[in-house]
Order: C-alpha cells, then sequence, then structure tokens
C-alpha cells in the first residue's frame, strides 16, 4: 500500500500550463475565484459553504463584485461589505501568487478534495494546498498532544508516527511544536506513507517558523493544507477550527501528553462530535503533561502502549497478532539495553524514575548512594538512551 501511494503522481499546481487549456483554465480561474472568495472579511466555512454548495466559485465572485448576493446567502450590509472589499482586489495579482507557492486551491466541485470535508458536519469549502493529493481511501491517524511535552512524549510520537507510516497508515498532524512536530518528524523518517500537515495560517505565514523544515518536508513527501486564506496570520480562533479537520480527516485519534485543557482536548471534542474513535498513551500520575490523556483512559478510552495497540483499532492487525509480533520485535532501547548490560545502581535509578521526572539532586537522596556514583551512573544510562533530561529534570527516556 505505501509503495503504490509513493508512486502516485503528484497533482499538477493550479496555475500549470498543460496540454488540455480549457480544463486547466477552468481549474485555474476556479482556484483563483475561491481564493478571492476565501479572503472575503468574515468569510466563515459555514457561509462559504451555503455558497459554494450551489453554485461554481467564479459564479459566486461575479455576484460578489456586482453586490447582488442572494438573499438566502446573506444581509444586504453583508454583500455591500463584501463588495467594497472586492474592488481592491487584484485576482491577476492573487493568481502570481498562488504559482509562487506552488500551491493549488480546491473546493467541493474539484476531483481532489477530500470526500471527508465535504460530507462532515462542519465542512471545509475551501483549502489551499501545497503536495500531492492524498488517497482518500488510504487509513490515516491524527496523532495530537501538547507543545511543552515530554522528552519521553516526544519520543512516543517519534515512534508512533514511524510505526504507522512503515504500516501504510497516513499520519496526521498539526505540524506545532511539540507532540504535533515529533510525530511527522517520525513518519518522514520512516519513508513510507505519505503524511498530511493541516495548518492553521495561511500557506505563505509559516507557523510556528522553527517548523520551517517540517513545512517543506511535508509538501515535499505529503500533503500541507490549510483553510486560511493566503497572508492569514496564526490568530488564536484558527486553530480550533484547524483541529476539526485533522478530526474529520482520521480514522483514529491518538492523543499523547495533554492537560486537562488545551487544544488536545478540543480535537477530542472535535472527534467525539463525530464518532471517531480516540485513543491515548498513558503516562505517570506525577506528570501534569498527562493529566489530560489519563482522564481519557479513566473514561473508557482505548490505551496506546504500542503501533499495533492503534493498528487493531484500524482493523489492520488483530489483537493475538499484534501480540505475537510486539513479542518478536525488540525495541531500539532494548537492543541498546543489550549492549550495555546494566549494573546494580543503574538499574535501581531507572526503578526510582518510574514515577515520573525528578530533579537530579532528588535521584541521588532517593538512591541513597555516593553523588559521584549516581552521576556517573545517570550519564551511562543517557548515553544508552534510557534516561532523558528536560531543563533541570531528569526522566526514563
Amino acid at each position: 500500500m505505501a509503495e503504490a501511494q509513493a508512486q502516485a503522481p503528484s497533482p499538477e499546481p493550479i496555475l500549470a500550463v498543460s496540454a488540455s487549456p480549457a480544463a486547466d483554465l477552468d481549474a485555474t480561474a476556479r482556484g483563483v475565484h475561491a481564493a478571492a472568495l476565501a479572503a472575503l472579511p468574515r468569510a466563515s466555512s459555514a457561509r462559504l459553504h451555503k455558497l459554494l454548495k450551489q453554485q461554481d466559485p467564479a459564479e459566486v465572485w461575479s455576484q460578489v463584485v456586482a453586490g447582488e448576493l442572494p438573499r438566502w446567502a446573506s444581509s444586504e450590509d453583508f454583500a455591500d461589505l463584501w463588495y467594497r472589499h472586492a474592488r481592491d482586489c487584484d485576482l491577476g495579482a492573487l493568481a502570481e501568487q498562488l504559482e509562487s507557492l506552488d500551491a493549488w486551491v480546491t473546493t467541493p466541485v474539484s476531483p481532489e478534495h477530500p470526500p471527508a470535508l465535504v460530507d462532515d458536519i462542519d465542512p471545509a469549502p475551501i483549502l489551499f494546498r501545497r503536495g500531492r493529493v492524498p488517497d482518500s481511501g488510504s487509513p490515516a491517524v491524527a496523532i495530537v498532544g501538547t507543545r511543552r511535552c515530554t522528552p519521553t512524549g516526544r519520543s512516543v510520537a517519534m515512534e508512533l508516527g514511524a510505526g504507522l507510516a512503515e504500516a501504510g497508515v497516513t499520519v496526521v498532524s498539526g505540524l506545532a511544536l511539540g507532540i504535533d512536530g515529533a510525530a511527522h518528524r517520525g513518519a518522514l523518517a520512516a519513508a513510507a506513507a505519505p503524511v498530511v500537515g493541516v495548518v492553521g495560517s495561511g500557506l505563505d505565514r509559516v507557523y510556528p517558523y522553527r517548523n520551517l523544515d517540517l513545512w517543506d518536508e511535508v509538501t515535499a513527501s505529503g500533503t500541507l493544507l490549510s483553510e486560511a486564506p493566503l497572508g492569514a496570520e496564526p490568530e488564536g480562533w484558527r486553530f480550533p477550527a484547524r483541529n476539526r479537520l485533522l478530526v474529520a480527516l482520521a480514522d483514529v485519534v491518538v492523543v499523547i501528553e495533554s492537560k486537562r485543557a488545551g487544544g488536545s482536548m478540543h480535537t477530542v471534542e472535535e472527534a467525539v462530535r463525530r464518532d471517531v474513535v480516540v485513543m491515548a498513551v498513558p503516562g505517570s500520575v506525577r506528570n501534569p503533561a498527562a493529566e489530560g490523556t489519563n482522564l481519557l483512559l479513566s473514561e473508557g478510552c482505548p490505551p496506546v502502549c504500542s503501533t499495533d495497540d492503534v493498528l487493531v483499532a484500524l482493523d489492520l492487525a488483530t489483537a493475538g497478532t499484534a501480540a505475537k509480533d510486539a513479542g518478536k520485535a525488540e525495541s531500539p532501547q532494548a537492543n541498546r539495553v543489550a549492549q550495555n548490560s546494566l549494573n546494580p545502581l543503574q538499574k535501581r535509578l531507572l526503578q526510582l524514575l518510574d514515577d515520573g521526572p525528578v530533579s537530579l539532586d532528588a535521584l541521588v537522596l532517593r538512591a541513597a548512594s555516593p553523588v559521584p556514583e549516581v552521576l556517573v551512573a545517570a550519564e551511562a544510562l543517557e548515553r544508552c538512551g534510557l534516561l532523558a533530561r528536560d531543563g533541570s529534570l531528569v526522566m526514563r527516556a
């Protein structure tokens, strides 16, 4: 499956010149007009869906510039607001901007528009995209979590992203710092199934800028998409709207480290609205970043302790097969342990870290061993990849 996806042809940019001018001109005009509509003030997805469900973007735009929106779509005052804005819109400059980004725009009449976002309870009528067309028939998993994750959470996200991609599953995430970015980096490192990144700003406004390289990598080997028009800044309200797209595109949502409130739990709410399965990675009761995930587990969400748990939820593996495969496979950490036998003090330090992150001073007190010996043992565990540092805290990796 992953090989078939990797060989699938990438879509031509919406402004590309090809041998069928008439069809491409229609697509180009539709994309540019849709981009202009998305940039109108207060052009909510619900309002645009109502308009584009019955008309082509070019037809709607012609009504906007004439100040003649149908009464069922908006009030006269609203039509006047759009009319004033449309007078200053340069469609040619917008077309050039799309072309410079190698971006394309889809609407419900476009073959490339995701069916899941057409039939969703809160549809997305206009999408700005870079990269390739994702396979709508491929299983997809959204991986979400806190931006302020622990090294353990980051490591788990990367492992899940890589394992799912190797199994032919499309990994969907929001390209944020923390868990989102780690999941995508893991999936990209696997170089298997394409990924999908959904962002909360215009495609010409990289946010967070520290993930610029990740935006480029996702575009090169998968799909980068946004509902926000070009030039849109990453305003706070755009991210809850972005979260519904993550859920609508996914068959399963996996939460890795989340507090009781925040973007990840909002994503969970959107999943519940759509009857999408929510799974959670267990965390230490002493880890504040795991309060939300542990709450989800207490409320009955299935736990994720390995990639196989998610594959079972997707019906890509049976519980018996997954358990058998899990018993055969050794993690990178297990391989490192086999090569570096631990002494009694190193083993005791790992046991003392089972309850979550602690300061190095607290670890020394718990170990009840000479400080130099504890420091040497901790450094050895860190070199083996079994211990991680997060600021002044140490924890199991």
